[in-house]
């Protein structure tokens, strides 16, 4: 009887085992545990398979593990191991290995217990093989970060650098320049020949402008024909020259496949430190200068004049209105609509902010940028939750449901007492915080992401919903995606316009879904200009959209008025038609119109 049992025992324990092995080869994650004090290190089926090795070969020891390690993450997986073991804490690390035919990517959890006296007896941890997510999100930031045509860096990478090049001239009190560069005429080469035609010219600027830069600088395309680019550590003395040389490298001849091409740029220039430090008014004023090159005969070089440029009212005199409407209630918040591509039904709206200034209305753009740094922004920012929670009471009132969506200063959600300062603003509005969805679009400031998770938190234990706005058009959203408690993920409506007409954005909008996916994160598109897009982005698997293609921004008893109309039914029948059915419809539609 007692021979019975063990025998059962023990088939029941090898089962269990194989189940376990099972389990961890299905789910990609491999096991090891070591003995600090037999100092024997076992390894489970998968991780050997993890490192493409013959488990019946090789005894396993920390040696071993640590040869496999790439070259340049060695150091670092040593240390953080050794940390661990003397303090006490878990780990939780990214490195690569070498494996037999491929070098891939690990993450790797990791603790360590330890016997009545306290010393080291175990440790135990887990790694999986997560090259394809790596992957995955390297060719997102290609794809975010540099122009899919010409390979030069986009705006968003030509901003980040200029903050950086900025931050080093002020460390070093050196000098740096900024132009804005703007092909002459290239219209006509498009109008006339083609945007392919028109394309290789633009390759070949680009070209040229690579064989110019010099160590350090950059140049960027961030519009059709417009070039920018960030001279560092440049002599005043030798700024001129510096441009010139640009100037010399684009004008010329290009070759393209019909025939050759005589091109010429108009050049702005703005400097630093004889300009002012903000990297968004260096290239306003760049450009500014780059049209004053046009005004005067195109195929210049112009530096930017401050007095010719003084704006007619300074910042302060623009603060002292901004102060004064949010005092007047000049501001006034607009509804973008956002629907389920699923089922059509309405699943809330941004909120946009609007200024119905008596003088003439000032763009959103505008007034944050001058309120930055200020304590308006903190009492805009109090101003628009107020409205938000107004507005959502009335809308509840007539059976129409949020969240609602609204952009907050970096700085407020950085403020140990935004949550305090949210919860009064709850009680005093009676309203509920599954009202309120905040997008989180400047992550690149974000300095201190431990304390800024703790305050996203205790956020949300209020009911408060937070979504990443542009996500993909940063590195840092996607370096910081898991830092922060995020709920939802907005596509950048710029890859939404071209989603039909650009294979990169069609191939950056589905990473971008993949990684949601795995992530189970929701995603919102902005920028749906039609239906064939809605249906497209249905088909990717998108949960919601917003856009011109559905709706226009409006004010709110406009948008009570479109919310009732609106029929789920007829768009959720739609965006299951075939994109490309949509597309015939349209053409067909415009030829009858034309007949």
């Amino acid at each position: 009887m007692t021979k019975q049992l063990i025998s059962l025992l023990s088939e029941a324990l090898g089962i269990a085992e194989r189940r376990r092995q099972d389990a961890q080869r299905l789910s990609g994650v491999g096991y090891w545990e070591l003995d600090h004090q037999q100092q024997s290190l076992y390894w489970s089926e998968e991780i050997y398979a993890i490192y493409e090795l013959p488990d019946t070969e090789l005894e396993p020891d920390y040696a071993l593990f640590l040869s496999l390690i790439y070259d340049e993450d060695r150091e670092f997986v040593d240390s953080t191991y050794q940390t661990s073991v003397t303090s006490g804490t878990e780990y939780n690390i990214r490195y690569r290995i070498k494996a037999a035919n491929s070098v891939k990517w690990l993450e790797a959890r990791g603790v360590t217990y330890y016997d009545h006296q306290g010393a080291p007896e175990r440790s135990i941890g887990c790694a999986q093989d997560i090259t394809e997510i790596v992957t995955a999100q390297q060719q997102i930031e290609r794809l975010a970060y540099h122009d899919a045509l010409t390979d030069l860096a986009n705006r968003q990478l030509f901003a980040k650098r200029m903050n950086t090049a900025l931050q080093k001239a002020q460390r070093d009190s050196s000098n740096l320049a900024v132009l804005f560069i703007d092909l002459d005429n290239f219209k006509l080469i498009n109008d006339r020949h083609g945007h392919d035609v028109g394309d290789e010219v633009l390759v070949g600027v680009a070209n040229r402008l690579r064989s110019c830069a010099r160590v350090g600088d950059t140049f960027a395309r961030i519009g059709g024909d417009e070039f920018a680019g960030v001279l560092i550590g440049i002599d005043d003395t030798l700024v001129d020259d510096a441009v010139r040389n640009v100037k010399h490298a684009i004008d010329g001849a290009y070759q393209t496949r019909l025939q050759s091409f005589d091109v010429t740029a108009s050049i702005g220039v703005t400097l630093y430190p004889q300009d002012c430090a903000d990297p968004d008014i260096l290239l306003r004023h760049a450009d500014q200068a780059m049209y004053d090159a046009k005004e005067r005969g195109r195929s210049r070089v112009r530096y930017f004049d401050t007095e010719r440029h003084q704006s007619n009212w300074s910042r302060r005199e623009l603060l002292k209105d901004i102060e004064i409407a949010i005092q007047t209630d000049q501001f006034e918040l607009y509804l973008q609509p956002r629907v389920s591509f699923r089922d059509g039904t309405l699943a809330g709206a941004e909120a946009l902010l609007r200024w119905l200034r008596p003088q003439g209305a000032v763009s959103p753009s505008d007034v944050i940028a001058a309120i930055s740094g200020t304590t308006l922004e903190w009492e805009l920012d109090s101003w628009v939750i107020t409205k938000v929670l107004s507005l959502s009471k009335g809308f509840r009132e007539r059976g129409i449901n949020g969240p609602f969506s609204l952009n907050i200063n970096p700085s407020s959600i950085e403020n140990p007492d935004f949550p305090e300062h949210l919860s009064r603003l709850l009680a005093d509005g009676e309203g509920s915080g599954e009202n309120l969805e905040i997008e989180i679009l400047e992550i690149s400031s974000i300095e201190n992401f431990e304390g800024t998770n703790e305050i996203l938190c205790r956020c949300k234990a209020l009911g408060i919903s937070f979504s990443l706005d542009d996500f993909g058009t940063g590195y840092s959203s996607l370096t910081h995606f898991h830092s922060l408690p995020i709920d939802k993920l907005k596509i950048d409506q710029r890859f939404i316009k071209r989603l039909d007409s650009d294979r990169a954005s069609l191939a950056l909008v589905k990473s971008i879904l993949a990684i949601a996916k795995a992530n189970n994160r929701p995603v919102v598109a902005e920028g749906v200009e039609s239906h064939a897009i809605a249906c497209t982005l249905a088909s990717l698997g998108c949960e919601y959209g917003q856009g011109f293609g559905l709706a226009r921004p409006m004010p709110a008893n406009d948008y009570i008025a479109w919310a009732e109309k609106w029929d789920p039914a007829a768009f959720a029948k739609i965006v299951s038609t075939p994109a490309s059915q949509l597309l015939e419809d349209d053409r067909v539609a415009g030829s009858s119109a034309k007949r």
